[in-house]
């Protein structure tokens, strides 16, 4: 059993690169991310929407990996972002790192806890083991 993307005719197509549903088999083990941020692994932060949703995407990976899963595990992704107009970079960026495996997901425009963030984003995985 492997964790299946659907994306339904009785809905819209996505607008990007996410499925509609993601199916998880039962059984699956679960990892639950906390927020993650531009922070380099020095503690120090990138500059810029890009290379923050860069750095973002390359901690999420970091933290999969460790745990012995990677961005096909991946089965929804929330990004929060300071401002609007950086939905332009969110293909760009995801494309970059996810490939051909397309995670439910949603953007929101909001305030994050420190000004110097401009991207933070939750990840939830599952694995078939």
């Amino acid at each position: 059993m492997t964790i299946t993307r659907h994306n339904p005719d009785t809905v819209a197509a996505p607008a990007n690169l996410y499925s509609q549903v993601v199916e998880v088999p039962p059984g699956a083990r679960w990892l639950y991310l906390a927020g993650q941020v531009g922070t380099l692994p020095d503690g120090s932060m990138t500059q810029g929407f890009q290379e923050q949703h860069r750095q973002t995407w390359r901690n999420v990976i970091a933290i999969l990996n460790h745990r012995g899963m990677g961005v096909e595990d991946i089965v929804k992704v929330v990004v929060y972002a300071r401002n609007e107009e950086d939905v332009q970079y969110l293909r760009e960026g995801r494309a970059e790192f996810v490939g051909d495996f397309h995670p439910a997901s949603t953007w929101c425009v909001t305030g994050l806890a420190k000004s110097q963030w401009l991207v933070e984003m939750d990840v939830v995985a599952a694995k078939v083991d």
